[in-house]
């Protein structure tokens, strides 16, 4: 468990001390990455400080709702990119990093050199991986990054305004599947104190609206699960099709409703990249399946991608790693 009170210590020290704050989440930001990255940001014009939110991903490959928040926020705070960044970058710039804490999930990796300007907040286990810091705040049992954003929030006595109330919520929403799985009586607690800030349940429910064709796109996913011993849904994708990272992860998490304990999604990415999205009930930790095969996560959700491998071989990888405990045959 993070303790609130040494992040907000930390951090409004390393702010004071810094030229710049670069707040940065993972690759392809999602409702709790990019949410969680502009609620940091008041942290930063609290301390007065020049703060950058750094998004790299093309904006055609950003998920609808995600480029909506972007768009709406361009107006308030500094969303740039690498390259823009480079041209103002200053040895003695503090990195917060949210929702991710693997060097290979941000676009940063390559300026993260010196360990004492660096802050991580997430909610994933810690692995090989991991960047290294002393300011690592990873906390698995809060369901999401926003979750801790918002008991820093309030930890400093940041007043939180409506439309960040919104971004903050829709990434609680997103990671506990709109409230249905790995909440703690502390996540309702803070999904309350966000309506209390003006958090507007439609408003956030619009940014989940599907879009038609991917959500085709998802359904014929599905239509390829397999259903083992019970226990395990497992879908793998044709090899003829590219997906997104979202649409693999939306895969995994409907599957959940047809029982099983654990649910995983095998797709092609961009760049031939094959992802993994496992998803669980809690009774599986599926971060852990995931660690084993180079991603991670935490018991409800994970992720990994392969290179240069087949979704065939993928899957095969993946049930060698099930066999031990779940009774996978190859």
């Amino acid at each position: 468990m993070i303790d609130i009170k040494d992040l907000k210590s930390n951090i409004e020290n390393k702010i004071i001390s810094a030229e710049k704050v670069i707040i940065v989440p993972h690759n392809n930001a999602d409702f709790d990455a990019i949410g969680s990255a502009i609620g940091l940001v008041l942290v930063a014009k609290k301390m007065k400080k020049q703060s950058y939110i750094i998004v790299n991903d093309p904006m055609h490959i950003i998920d609808p709702g995600v480029k909506m928040i972007i768009d709406e926020s361009k107006k308030d705070y500094e969303i740039i990119n690498c390259d823009k960044y480079l041209g103002i970058t200053h040895p003695n710039d503090l990195f917060i990093l949210t929702d991710v804490n693997k060097s290979y999930l941000v676009s940063v990796k390559d300026l993260l050199n010196n360990p004492d300007n660096i802050i991580i907040i997430d909610h994933h286990d810690a692995d090989k991986n991991t960047i290294s810091t002393d300011s690592l705040y990873i906390d698995t049992s809060c369901s999401s990054a926003s979750e801790i954003v918002v008991n820093l929030l309030s930890a400093c006595k940041i007043k939180i305004p409506s439309m960040v109330a919104n971004y903050l919520y829709a990434g609680i929403y997103l990671d506990t599947a709109k409230l249905t799985k790995n909440c703690t009586a502390e996540t309702m607690r803070v999904a309350a104190k966000l309506l209390e800030s003006g958090a507007n349940i439609n408003k956030v429910n619009e940014l989940f609206k599907e879009d038609y064709l991917s959500d085709r796109k998802v359904q014929r996913l599905i239509n390829n699960i397999e259903m083992i011993n019970c226990m395990i849904a497992l879908i793998a994708a044709s090899d003829d099709e590219e997906y997104s990272r979202e649409e693999i992860a939306k895969a995994a998490d409907y599957a959940l409703k047809y029982g099983a304990d654990a649910a995983f999604a095998i797709g092609k990415i961009e760049n031939g990249i094959i992802s993994i999205s496992g998803r669980s009930t809690e009774k599986i930790n599926v971060g852990s399946i995931m660690g084993e095969l180079g991603g991670g996560g935490n018991p409800y959700s994970g992720a990994a991608k392969i290179q240069e491998e087949s979704i065939e071989n993928v899957e095969k990888k993946l049930k060698r790693v099930l066999k031990p405990s779940y009774y996978i045959e190859n």
